[in-house]
């Protein structure tokens, strides 16, 4: 592991590294490797110097460190294209916050990246590349421009996609769920009930995830002999206000339906709500399918079924894999990890 030099700040005054080894009576070195959390040091020792550390209120400058291992100790975390928010978007925000907070062990730390443009109207992505802001990138959509792998690939800047990602690409780092294998699940999971006439709630429109559920979702219909009519594909734009409005839009489309496939829970939160506004019960008329298993999805009745992941293993190899990254002195060889998906039943199927 890189050993990194630090500046210790207290109060405005810099000190070094030298001086925090002498209060802890430990060499320079080891403080270094305490501070990296190495594991030539001893768990006791990196205990004491962190406890030093954090009893005199010092803080680990990264600029200074930077100096001599010309990195910023700060990864740039690319947040989708349609990203409005963090209240908006709950899964992508909890792996945001999640993974921030598993770097920061490392002192490491993360910086949420979106498309804004400067006042120059350069937008911010490649502002942030070109300057070399960033140590890795991790992308939380389905892929990048040319132009921009090029930036990355002229700055040597690593990169890794996770969770909204596109499973057809194959020569990217890739931690990702198949998109197509938890569509066809929940169609399989209807079609085995018997039933045979549904709605589909998509996110926003063109996202290749999204189209990727859908043709799963539609390869299970048709291994069943079933059709899905273009009139029952609705779109919520990942919303629950939107959804809400969406299905009240269209609430004829599903007095003849027996279930639905929403795309994320809070869509499928909102058409449940849209649903019991027009005297629709769920599940007693429309069964119901969600995707990501938020917290919310067992706020009120009825429980919300969902699809879910391995959330944990996917903030666990992340940040594995930035790491290894950002420690490669060469770029090493692409990596793909499937996260495995299953369905989490509660009341709405």
């Amino acid at each position: 592991m890189t050993e990194y030099v630090f500046i210790l700040q207290k109060a405005g005054d810099c000190l070094t590294s030298k001086e925090l080894a002498k209060l802890a009576g430990v060499s320079q070195a080891t403080v270094s490797r305490c501070l990296n959390n190495s594991p030539l040091v001893s768990e006791e020792t990196k205990k004491l110097v962190r406890e030093l550390a954090a009893k005199h209120s010092f803080q680990l400058n990264s600029s200074a460190r930077g100096l001599k291992t010309k990195r910023t100790g700060v990864i740039g975390y690319i947040f989708s294209e349609d990203f409005t928010g963090f209240t908006n978007h709950y899964t992508q925000s909890d792996l945001y916050y999640r993974l921030r907070m598993k770097l920061m062990e490392k002192y490491i730390d993360v910086v949420p990246v979106f498309d804004d443009v400067d006042s120059h109207g350069v937008p911010n992505i490649e502002k942030f590349i070109s300057t070399k802001r960033f140590d890795a990138l991790v992308i939380n959509r389905p892929n990048l421009s040319d132009e921009l792998k090029e930036m990355l690939k002229n700055t040597k800047t690593p990169y890794l996609f996770i969770y909204d990602t596109n499973e057809e690409v194959t020569n990217e780092f890739m931690i990702y769920p198949s998109h197509k294998k938890m569509g066809y699940m929940v169609g399989k999971a209807f079609c085995e009930r018997g039933y045979t006439r549904f709605v589909e709630i998509f996110g926003t429109k063109g996202r290749i995830d999204g189209l990727h559920k859908h043709f799963g979702f539609l390869s299970a219909l048709h291994d069943y002999g079933i059709d899905l009519p273009e009139g029952h594909m609705l779109y919520g734009n990942y919303r629950f206000d939107d959804a809400l409005k969406t299905v009240s839009a269209h609430i004829d489309q599903f007095k003849d339906v027996q279930a639905c496939f929403v795309q994320n829970d809070m869509m499928a939160l909102g058409t449940i709500e849209a649903l019991r506004r027009h005297g629709i019960s769920v599940p007693e008329q429309v069964k119901i399918i969600g995707s990501d298993n938020i917290p919310m999805a067992t706020w009120f009745k009825p429980f919300l079924t969902t699809m879910t992941l391995d959330y944990e293993k996917i903030i666990s190899t992340t940040a594995e894999w930035v790491i290894d990254l950002i420690n490669s002195s060469e770029p090493p060889p692409p990596r793909r990890l499937e996260i495995e998906a299953k369905i989490i039943y509660r009341d709405t199927f």
